[in-house]
């Protein structure tokens, strides 16, 4: 089993080697996860206090993940809905550096907004969460996931079911009279 890097907050854990060295010995302390700002990188650790050290240092380098141009591990599919109701569109995006993501509305950038909802968590999930449907809403939708290696888009329709008003209840009540 691979180790897992995780993300929380402003920090990043992830599986590192030690490399020590100098004079005295020093011993480092492991414990189960690491724990370092991102971004990462070497950190050295100095004496508290001066006395006989005379050169010591312990360097924790976090194991250099591999990087990846964004793909599409989940599309998005085609919806239809009732105007009124919600749409979801929902994908999942892998790559490293992780891709920056923007949503597209027949060709123009969604901002999000109480209609618009974009949700993305550190896993690569994303959804683009469409309330209270309307017939303006019945479009072409595309994600689009960007890093320095590169771009994906995978894009669906949105089909809005839309009631008439007053349809078939006029006719209704010329057949009861």
């Amino acid at each position: 089993m691979q180790p897992k890097s995780l993300f929380k907050d402003d920090f990043f854990f992830q599986p590192v080697s030690i490399r020590k060295g100098g004079s005295p010995n020093i011993s480092p302390v492991w414990s189960q996860f690491s724990l370092l700002p991102k971004p990462f990188g070497s950190r050295t650790a100095y004496p508290q206090e001066e006395g006989d050290v005379s050169q010591a240092f312990l360097e924790a380098v976090a194991e250099e993940k591999p990087h990846v141009k964004p793909y599409f591990s989940k599309t998005i599919r085609d919806l239809e809905v009732v105007e009124g109701s919600a749409a979801r569109f929902d994908c999942k995006i892998e790559g490293y550096p992780d891709p920056e993501v923007v949503w597209f509305k027949d060709d123009q950038s969604i901002r999000e907004s109480r209609h618009f909802q974009i949700d993305y968590d550190e896993d690569g999930n994303c959804s683009l969460i469409i309330s209270d449907v309307c017939g303006d809403d019945d479009a072409k939708y595309t994600c689009k996931a960007v890093n320095s290696l590169g771009e994906a888009t995978c894009t669906a329709e949105l089909i809005v079911e839309t009631m008439e008003e007053g349809e078939g209840e006029g006719e209704e009540e010329e057949e009861e009279e």
